[in-house]
């Protein structure tokens, strides 16, 4: 498993949105100031194991759902297209083929 923060990140604000929630709103929930709240959607302030608890109990999600840490066979596709830049720029998808190739001649070896 892969942990990706932007995926993470990604992931709370699209379930707040998805449950049409404020940050003023999930802050109150989480029982912390809203400017806290907003710092940790952005990734200024690290997710702590407590919020993490109580976002997976407010979105009705595992911890593991909630910090997309699935087994999904996906996560390399979604890591590669959403969380990994070169030169600044996002992977094309000739470059994802060529890069999960590579890592599979790299497993196949050992």
């Amino acid at each position: 498993m892969l942990y990706n923060e932007k995926l993470v990140l990604n992931n709370i604000r699209k379930l707040r949105k998805e449950k049409k929630l404020t940050q003023d709103e999930v802050s109150k929930f989480l029982g912390i100031a809203r400017g806290s709240y907003a710092k940790t959607e952005n990734g200024i302030n690290k997710i702590t194991l407590d919020i993490a608890l109580k976002l997976s109990r407010l979105y009705n999600t595992s911890i593991e759902g909630l910090l997309c840490l699935s087994n999904d066979n996906n996560e390399l596709d979604t890591v590669l297209k959403e969380g990994i830049t070169y030169n600044g720029k996002t992977l094309s998808s000739t470059d994802i083929i060529a890069l999960k190739a590579f890592l599979q001649g790299l497993i196949a070896n050992k």
